[in-house]
């Protein structure tokens, strides 16, 4: 296994080096985060021994269950859609939250991390495709929520995350995703990161703007 990840990991940071030269960004400039959903302590504890110390992870139970069993130093990323009643284990577990769409959910967020004395780090759902089936805020209505979850004691607003769809409008979407960001980043300076980019688009996320993105199958294979 580790022969595998090395390698998978190394060309993904290659590849990473490449696009980011387009847009003269340094690999260091882009943040990567493993998703590991579904795959086992082993594959994780490996993936962090070569390099990697940011996984992703879609369901709260799973998040829970890993994050107990594994090296405190690992940051996790909570990325997947959130209930309500699932808050307080995220809010406990997850170091960062890309979800964030609902003011149910901020304020929720906001109470279980104020019980533990916690800031969790968090970005906001944009749905920039506007499908009915994809989770998120439409991008009009960016401004004002980021304005009320910036207002949130126990909340650390850190940016967007958005999910293109994979088709002819993946690049288009993406730039509209890019012009959102700097909107953002002009209201709230701290709000840096741009969430965007997965196995099947991370280096066109990359050079549309993207600095973190979400890779899953290029790391561990498919699942």
């Amino acid at each position: 296994m580790q022969k595998e990840l090395e390698s998978n990991i190394n060309s993904l940071n290659f590849k990473i080096s490449e696009a980011s030269k387009v847009v003269s960004k340094n690999l260091n400039d882009i943040f990567l985060i493993a998703v590991s959903k579904k795959k086992s302590i082993e594959h994780i504890i490996t993936a962090h021994e070569l390099g990697i110390n940011n996984f992703g992870e879609n369901y709260a139970q799973e998040l829970k269950n890993k994050a107990i069993n594994l090296d405190k130093n690992i940051n996790w990323h909570f990325i997947g859609p959130l209930q309500t009643n699932k808050a307080k284990i995220v809010a406990k577990y997850a170091d960062w939250i890309h979800t964030i769409d609902r003011k149910k959910i901020a304020e929720k967020i906001n109470d279980e991390c104020k019980k533990i004395n916690k800031v969790i780090s968090a970005c906001i759902q944009i749905n920039i495709s506007k499908e009915s089936t994809k989770s998120g805020i439409s991008p009009e209505d960016m401004l004002v929520f980021a304005k009320y979850v910036n207002s949130m004691e126990n909340i650390n607003l850190k940016g967007i995350m958005v999910l293109p769809s994979l088709g002819e409008e993946n690049r288009k979407q993406m730039q509209m995703s890019k012009l959102l960001h700097e909107e953002l980043v002009s209201a709230f300076p701290d709000a840096k990161y741009l969430s965007m980019g997965t196995t099947n688009d991370f280096e066109t996320a990359i050079v549309s703007g993207s600095n973190m993105i979400r890779v899953g199958e290029l790391i561990f294979g498919k699942r």
